[in-house]
């Protein structure tokens, strides 16, 4: 009787922890990708905006120091608020940033670079807690036999998403103007904060997980 109840507990059990770190992967990619689309668009907004290279050294670089910045404070809104809910307002905060850098290529030139600076500082911020809370969430979710394996997929984003964006980035720009790079990752990177919404949760609450696999 106790063989016939394991091995309806392990027909039973769930792989719900592998969703969650694909989810992981795609996030971190949107992530990396929202900043490789100024890398790829930028030729075509310093003709657009009359931007010299040392304006488009300070929008390349203004990401980076609000991200670096942010990265203590987020780690602490993560033990505080928990990773799903500050990782998913971390996406919709990024997207509509990208989202609205688009808009901006439309303000009056002397405004544009102002305007896109500030954004991109916003858009560090925003995404200070990617890392962070990924590192978090592995730990949650996986033993410990697994997490390197969990980690490494994560990790393998950032070279993912310049194989994956930056093509796309390209005949985006070629096609349609640069705006529709961030157009693009603003758009689906909201579609992207809905599925975190209803894919991500902790271990115990998540609908979809059993038993063994909790265990």
């Amino acid at each position: 009787m106790t063989r016939v109840r394991d091995t309806i507990a392990i027909a039973q059990e769930t792989h719900i922890r592998y969703l969650i770190v694909s989810m992981l992967f795609i996030a971190s990619c949107f992530s990396y990708g929202d900043r490789a689309a100024l890398a790829v668009a930028g030729v075509a907004m310093q003709k657009a905006l009359a931007l010299n290279p040392v304006k488009m050294g300070w929008l390349l670089s203004g990401f980076g120091w609000a991200y670096v910045a942010g990265q203590l404070p987020s780690g602490g809104l993560l033990d505080r608020f928990g990773s799903k809910r500050v990782y998913g307002v971390s996406i919709v905060a990024w997207s509509i940033c990208a989202f609205l850098i688009g808009l901006a290529g439309y303000a009056p030139v002397a405004w544009a670079f102002t305007l896109i600076f500030i954004l991109r500082l916003v858009s560090g911020l925003a995404q200070s807690p990617v890392f962070p809370g990924n590192g978090r969430i592995v730990a949650a979710w996986f033993p410990t036999a697994e997490r390197g394996r969990a980690s490494a997929i994560f990790n393998a984003s950032q070279y993912f998403s310049l194989v994956a964006f930056g093509p796309l980035f390209g005949w985006l720009t070629t096609h349609y103007g640069w705006k529709s790079c961030f157009w693009f990752m603003g758009t689906f990177g909201l579609v992207l904060a809905f599925a975190w919404c209803k894919l991500v949760f902790n271990v115990t609450e998540h609908p979809m997980i059993s038993r063994p696999e909790i265990d």
